[in-house]
This record gives C-alpha cells, sequence and structure tokens, in this order.
C-alpha cells in the first residue's frame, strides 16, 4: 500500500481569489505584536451607523505573483451569530494550526463575511480583509 499526504507547512495552492473587498464603515485588521506563524488577534471595527452580524467562519489566501488565491484546505466551523453594535470594535483571538498548519514565508489575507440587515428584512453579505506578512 502507498500513501500520498502532504506537509502542514505545503499548501494545495487553489485558484485565484474571487472574493471582492468592500468594508462600508467595517474593517479588519491584526493587532499588533499577536501575529506568529499559527494565529493572531483580530480587531474588527465597526465605524458605521448599522449594527452587523459576523460568525466564526474566515478563510486565509495567500499572494502569488501579485494576486490573492485560495489556499485549499478543509475547514470546520461552530455557526453562531455575533453582532457588532455601531461605533464598537471586538477582538478575534484566531488558531489557523489545525486547518492551514504553520504559515510559511509570505504575503496572506484573512477574510471574513460580514451580514448586514437592509430594510427590506434580508442580509447583505460582504467581505474585509487584514492583509499581514510572515517573515
Amino acid at each position: 500500500l502507498t500513501g500520498c499526504g502532504t506537509n502542514k507547512n505545503e499548501f494545495d495552492i487553489g485558484n485565484k481569489s474571487d472574493i471582492e473587498i468592500v468594508e462600508k464603515g467595517v474593517s479588519l485588521s491584526v493587532k499588533e505584536d499577536t501575529l506568529t506563524k499559527v494565529g493572531a488577534t483580530l480587531i474588527l471595527k465597526n465605524d458605521s451607523d448599522v449594527e452587523v452580524e459576523y460568525g466564526e467562519p474566515y478563510e486565509i489566501e495567500i499572494k502569488k505573483d501579485g494576486e490573492w488565491h485560495k489556499i485549499n484546505v478543509e475547514l470546520n466551523f461552530n455557526l453562531p451569530a455575533y453582532i457588532l453594535k455601531s461605533n464598537t470594535t471586538k477582538e478575534i483571538e484566531l488558531e489557523w494550526q489545525n486547518g492551514y498548519g504553520k504559515l510559511a514565508s509570505g504575503d496572506y489575507r484573512i477574510i471574513k463575511g460580514i451580514n448586514v440587515e437592509k430594510e427590506d428584512g434580508t442580509f447583505e453579505i460582504f467581505y474585509v480583509s487584514a492583509e499581514f506578512t510572515i517573515e
């Protein structure tokens, strides 16, 4: 029998990303001095005049040849919805080692989906990102 596996430090780099980042008064950043190869603390900031919702899911993309690419991994998340009120900030601690392993040197971005309720009661999703570099 033969097997095939991937080292947790090697990625299966996928297609070019099709996610459009639109901040709409909400921003995502990496908290200073928290970035490691296996995690970081994010700061999600709502400077808009409405409350927004977000969940635990996120994805990390890698910059290759000047363009963002998906990293093909299997991730599992709980699916609660959290509310971020207008003009507030929330710190989110992430550990991505189980899904992405230790990140190798390179440029990355973490993407989170944000939901905002429209006047008709439906939700619109948009995406925010935080870019970072692993030395």
